[in-house]
């Protein structure tokens, strides 16, 4: 058993390391043939101390591992539950027959092989999924597999649930990320603080699709005054190189700017707080992508109004307001008018001045406002202001009372 243990390991690490240079060749080799291309997507949206950041990557050719017909399909699911814990969801589809004669030395029947991988699935980890048991932290105890088998099409459903422990080895020391992710160098992010974490893998007749979304911890992006500037630095693989990719690279700046600059400029197009970085097939990686974005640039109409719209909010507009109108009608009405005018507008301010000072005390402005309610009437009786002002002061006074109450928030909700 010890001996069929040790072949079937040299037999793995052959495996791996073929399919693995396969895999990287039909990525990265560019050529002049008709070959199908990688089709990339990145959507990056960055913070000043962070970045949220989805790859997705599709290519129209199966790994020779099924082309050549031995699997049918192969489906990874990974997901960050907390820091040092990655739950991993592996499934796959083979043609029994075709497999066991790659196994070394083969299984007399599937029910062997089946009691194998149940008690002991690390070789076929390592084997199938390049998953080192040992260096990742995988524990047997908590690893389930699952079966199932078709003598008559000799096909094998083989479903197994693990969990990574050792995050680091797994992420950091593998430099997995910045292996799978398309021509970017992620010094700038803190790669072993992971937030989140999802990474999805599907390999099926019609060939490879795979989905990375992480959040981590960066400085990708930096602030001067109001106007932010971003930096991606291209991994030294790619810098200068041509590759095999239709790649489309998608960064959102702060939603309260618009981008400025962007470069490479052959390669940028962008609208509002997004820009777009596009790369054809053979079209050369430069050494960085870089954007700039800023507020945007009002005119001198726009500025104007704006100022003259939260001009007229405030209620020292409305006394301005009600000033002038004052002057203009006491210069045709004689010296009563004007007392008048005056008395008017004089309580009129000061209920504003109560609406400043006590606004936000709703208590205090009610018990100030009838006061002044009081005032108004016995001016009023006194004939020192005439019915339409008497009228208008309590308007006004409403009003008021109304808006003071739209400034309290409301009470939060009972505890559940």
């Amino acid at each position: 058993m010890k001996s069929r243990f040790s072949r079937k390991l040299l037999l793995i690490l052959i495996f791996t390391i073929t399919e693995f240079s396969t895999f990287l060749g039909s990525f990265h080799a560019f050529s002049q043939d008709t070959s199908p291309s990688w089709y990339i997507l990145d959507i990056i949206n960055p913070t000043l101390d962070s970045v949220e950041w989805i790859e997705k990557g599709n290519y129209s050719k199966p790994p020779s591992w099924i082309s050549d017909g031995r699997w049918y399909e192969a489906h990874s699911r990974q997901n960050l539950v907390e820091a040092n814990d990655i739950f991993v969801s592996l499934s796959e589809s083979l043609n029994w027959t075709a497999v066991n004669e790659w196994l070394y030395p083969s299984y007399s029947s599937f029910e062997e092989f089946e009691t194998n991988i149940t008690k002991n699935p690390s070789w076929w980890l390592k084997y199938s999924w390049n998953l080192d048991v040992n260096w990742y932290g995988i524990s047997l105890n908590s690893t389930m597999v699952r079966t199932e088998f078709d003598p008559e099409t000799s096909t094998a459903e083989i479903y197994i649930w693990c969990r990574i422990t050792k995050t680091p080895e797994y992420i950091l020391a593998e430099e997995r990320l910045e292996t799978f992710l398309t021509g970017f160098d992620l010094t700038l992010i803190s790669i072993g603080n992971l937030e989140a974490l999802q990474w999805y893998e599907d390999y099926t007749t019609s060939g490879r699709y795979y989905y990375v979304y992480f959040k981590a911890p960066s400085n990708l992006m930096s602030q001067n005054k109001t106007s932010y500037s971003l930096v991606l630095d291209v991994s030294p693989l790619y810098r200068g190189e041509t590759y095999n990719v239709e790649q489309e690279i998608q960064i959102f700046m702060p939603s309260d700017t618009e981008v400025q600059e962007a470069s490479p400029s052959s390669m940028a197009s962008w609208t509002g707080n997004t820009v777009k970085f596009t790369i054809h097939r053979g079209d050369t990686y430069p050494a960085s992508f870089s954007v700039s974005s800023a507020p945007p640039v009002k005119d001198v109409t726009q500025r104007f109004l704006e100022a003259a719209g939260r001009w007229m909010m405030e209620p020292t507009a409305w006394v301005a307001i009600g000033t002038l109108i004052l002057l203009l009608y006491t210069a045709f009405h004689g010296r009563h008018i004007w007392s008048r005018r005056k008395t008017y507008y004089r309580l009129y301010r000061s209920m504003v001045t109560l609406y400043d000072h006590y606004s936000l005390n709703l208590a205090q402005f009610h018990q100030e406002m009838e006061n002044m309610s009081r005032s108004i009437h016995k001016y009023f009786i006194e004939n020192k202001i005439t019915d339409d002002q008497f009228e208008k002061l309590l308007t006004q006074r409403d009003n008021m009372i109304e808006r003071a109450k739209k400034l309290i928030p409301p009470s939060p909700p009972p505890p559940s």
